[in-house]
């Protein structure tokens, strides 16, 4: 499939998508009207209630199906900041917002407020990519707005007269709106709807239950409530916000935005079906209104090169990011067969010094090939693979000569990263100077060592930034566990800043700077890592 053939594809699979997920949310709004109006169950308690159900039932499932995705995601600080300020002022807040806005108004005001945010997304997306807005989302948006208006408010535009509480809560449930649509766009990206939503979902249900402490609460529980609330979990919160999630990642914020405009429509046609709730003519014209926004942002067109929120192009597994490709990597001890594809994995991190400015002691590189050979021989040096169709597809519009230059092993998968790891230690280490080391001679066994060295951990360029160092680290951690090791010691250059990143990421700490001496007494120093198992 052709990079504009699958961009193509995924925006369509991503409208389907967000369509599915307002349509979710246009029944969990049913739901809680039944809650709320027929059973006199608070708000405050509905809401932490579905959250932290939501949450536990994401967390099982990223546990169950992407646990190894699931434990790098909690270590990408970054990502996890990311995702964590999403789900207070993403999640959070739409929730809290939207309440809010409604205790003070009415919820047809509340949800033409809400919907505001589509003009606050289509002002960001054209600041940031410095373009003004396309004719077909101006008249998108305009639809949008005009047919939830008409639904909210039967085209009594006096129901709009609200007080400043109202205004100010009508306002910011715009502005989460809006957050909600655009600040997930790189996590999900990386990690995928899945592991996103779960963390932003962990994150509101801990906020929301400390702040609306909802066991204070007189509520009577039965068992009709327990089933609409399972069932309002099931589908109006895990179904609807990985729906949307993943159409915003495959189709873009704008058109998400826009298609999530779906939700009033299916309020009205469930809360008719259901609660036989009337429909008037103002409610069809309104649905009728969104439904050409709809086919309008549906409509196929050419992706412009600058425009960034146009759709994803990775062949990623669906509901998974970028990094879901740690469940398709394999470690295993590199052969002999392997020695070509090592020493060329090698090579782009010799590369990858040259363009840090890394002088690797003149001409004479290291490892040399016999050290690599040895290293091969001994059982110490490993190789990072996975599927070699899989690999060219995640490359996306990357330079196909470059992933066609490292070699595919026996398996037909492809070595992406190498590493060495040696249960005997690093004899080298014992000759250096400066590196404060923890004292583990209490559990160094006879004529062996405590710790596992780490050397020559290098990926790819293509495959870097996608969780590969991540899952090197991880997989030495592993295996120095499985052998009794008490750490696992690592050295690099002082100037290498993107492995010292990876090392403090992970968890590895600084054990200063360490002077090594080879056999022939020359130095070189370096900075010494240790990860204590």
């Amino acid at each position: 499939m052709t990079t504009s053939n699958a961009s193509k594809s995924h925006v369509a699979r991503g409208i389907l998508l967000t369509a599915i997920g307002a349509c979710c949310w246009g029944f969990s709004g049913t739901c809680a009207q039944l809650l709320t109006n027929e059973y006199g169950i608070p708000v405050s308690w509905l809401i932490t209630v579905r959250m932290c159900a939501g949450a536990l039932l994401f967390l099982a499932v990223c546990l169950g199906k992407n646990w190894r995705s699931f434990r790098a995601a909690l270590r990408d600080t970054r990502s996890l900041v990311h995702i964590m300020i999403f789900g207070l002022f993403g999640v959070l807040l739409t929730q809290f917002s939207y309440i809010t806005c409604i205790s003070y108004t009415n919820a047809g005001t509340g949800t033409v407020l809400e919907r505001l945010g589509l003009v606050i997304i289509l002002f960001y997306i054209c600041m940031t990519v410095r373009r003004l807005p396309r004719l077909r989302e101006a008249v998108g948006v305009a639809l949008a707005l005009a047919g939830v208006f008409l639904i909210a408010t039967h085209g009594n535009i006096g129901t709009l007269a609200i007080p400043p509480q109202g205004l100010f809560w009508g306002l910011m449930t715009a502005v989460a709106m809006a957050c909600y649509t655009l600040m997930p766009v790189k996590p999900l990206a990386k990690w995928g709807s899945f592991i996103v939503t779960g963390i932003a979902m962990s994150t509101a249900a801990v906020s929301s239950a400390v702040l609306l402490q909802p066991w204070k609460l007189d509520v009577t529980v039965t068992l009709e409530v327990v089933l609409i609330v399972a069932v309002m979990v099931v589908i109006g919160t895990f179904a609807a916000y990985l729906f949307y999630l993943q159409g915003v990642n495959d189709a873009g914020s704008m058109r998400a935005g826009l298609v999530g405009c779906l939700e009033p429509v299916s309020a009205i046609v469930i809360s008719a079906v259901w609660l036989h709730t009337p429909i008037g003519i103002f409610d069809i014209v309104g649905a009728a209104l969104i439904l050409t926004m709809v086919v309008l942002t549906t409509q196929k067109e050419e992706p412009r090169e600058h425009d960034r929120f146009s759709g994803s192009l990775r062949d990623v597994p669906l509901f998974q990011g970028s990094a879901s490709r740690l469940g398709y990597y394999e470690a295993r001890r590199a052969t002999s067969e392997d020695f070509n594809a090592f020493s060329a994995v090698l090579e782009t991190g010799h590369e990858m010094m040259a363009e840090l400015g890394i002088s690797e002691q003149g001409d004479k590189k290291y490892p040399s090939e016999r050290r690599v050979m040895r290293a091969i021989d001994r059982g110490n040096a490993y190789v990072v693979t996975m599927d070699a169709e899989a690999a060219k597809a995640d490359a996306g519009a990357g330079d196909a000569s470059v992933i066609d230059a490292v070699a595919v092993d026996t398996q037909g998968r492809r070595v992406i990263g190498v590493f060495s790891l040696d249960m005997g230690g690093d004899a080298a280490y014992a000759r250096s100077e400066g590196a404060v080391w923890t004292d583990f001679s209490d559990m160094r066994p006879e004529g062996g060592s405590e710790y596992a060295a780490l050397h020559w951990v290098t990926v790819v360029p293509e495959a870097r930034r996608s969780g590969v160092g991540m899952f090197i680290l991880g997989e030495a951690e592993r295996m120095a566990k499985e052998a009794g090791k008490a750490c696992v010691r690592a050295d690099a250059y002082e100037e290498n800043s993107p492995i010292r990143r990876l090392f403090e990421r992970y968890g590895f700490h600084s054990c200063g700077s360490i002077v090594l001496k080879n056999s022939l007494g020359r130095k070189r120093r370096r900075a010494a890592y240790e990860l204590i198992l």
